[in-house]
């Protein structure tokens, strides 16, 4: 095995995305390792050329000063985004209020399908405030769902999703809120809405992280230190797994059809699931992926599954990132 310093360094590219890209050019830019915007340009990376899939890469190259760096962008209804984004929220506005943004969600928009609703992009920001925007391509309108009123006072929420017509986000003291979306939020630009708390599932402690399933709408993912819970929309807790002892904390949880990846304070976990309708059940215990190098405080894992990017068919590659911003792929 390779010792850490041994591991091998893959360079990434970078491209301005031009304005007058087709939206298959566009979809094509756009659907990089990494996508931002900057000086009202928006930039995408990608490897330089393919990686040897499972071989161990640490990427070098991706942009660490970017004024929005996106991190997911998720369909969740007829040319409806949900973006997860970071950044001011200055820069935030100035980006949502330009039509280039329009372009180039228009152009990812035909690759976001019910199968596979989200494109998920990695970023070296650390410290930077985290938001969440709803945003309409055919009426280039736009939502920031991370400013809400809890008791009739206003606060900030994040790890927003959205399941139906249902949000739900964390507060800055780890407890679960949710409310409901109208269709005409996204033309209330600067409407508050209004959450409660889910006390049903507040009272198992401090929530870390909330997820999503694919192709889910009536449950989702919660976890609490090292256990990751499944609850439906009213809070009622479904059922739950535990890790090892060793792990304190659960950082992200991510998933492809076979197989649920989670970021941990002790490394990286996988566990085997199969997909039905409504349903993503688990079909084995959760197992380390052994190795001295991934035995870091990862705070995201996630899966790539994209032969044109990968360059091999059937393409599944893992990103991770560590705790002190540093990204690698096997």
């Amino acid at each position: 095995m390779k010792t850490k310093d041994e591991i091998k360094r893959m360079k990434v590219q970078t491209s301005i995305i031009p304005a007058e890209l087709t939206e298959l050019e566009m979809r094509e830019r756009t659907r990089g390792i990494a996508l931002y915007y900057k000086d009202d340009e928006f930039i995408s990376q990608t490897f330089f050329t393919p990686p040897n899939v499972g071989e161990i890469n640490w990427i070098d190259g991706l942009t660490v000063e970017a004024n929005v760096h996106f991190r997911e962008i998720e369909l969740i209804g007829t040319d409806l985004l949900h973006l997860y984004v970071v950044g001011k929220e200055e820069d935030i506005l100035k980006m949502c209020r330009s039509n280039k943004v329009y372009n180039v969600l228009k152009g990812l928009y035909p690759s976001l399908t019910e199968r596979n609703r989200s494109r998920k992009y990695i970023d070296i920001t650390a410290g930077k405030p985290r938001w969440h925007v709803i945003i309409s391509i055919d009426k280039k309108s736009f939502y920031i769902a991370s400013n809400v009123k809890l008791n009739n006072k206003k606060i900030l929420i994040d790890n927003i999703i959205i399941l139906g017509d249902r949000l739900f986000g964390l507060t800055d003291k780890q407890e679960v809120v949710t409310a409901q979306l109208l269709p005409d939020i996204i033309e209330k630009r600067d409407a508050v809405l209004e959450v409660d708390l889910v006390d049903e599932m507040n009272k198992y402690g401090k929530i870390d992280k909330l997820e999503k399933m694919p192709n889910v709408e009536n449950s989702f993912l919660a976890t609490i230190k090292n256990t990751i819970y499944q609850f439906d929309l009213s809070g009622e807790m479904l059922r739950f797994k535990l890790l090892d002892e060793n792990v304190k904390r659960i950082n992200s949880v991510s998933f492809n059809s076979t197989r649920t990846i989670m970021a941990t304070t002790d490394g990286l976990y996988e566990i085997e699931v199969i997909e039905g309708p409504n349903m993503v059940k688990a079909t084995s215990l959760p197992r380390m992926i052994v190795a001295p190098h991934l035995k870091d405080n990862f705070t995201v894992a996630m899966y790539l599954e994209d032969p044109d990017i990968l360059g091999v068919n059937p393409a599944i590659g893992i990103f991770a990132k560590t705790e002190d911003e540093r990204v690698l792929f096997f």
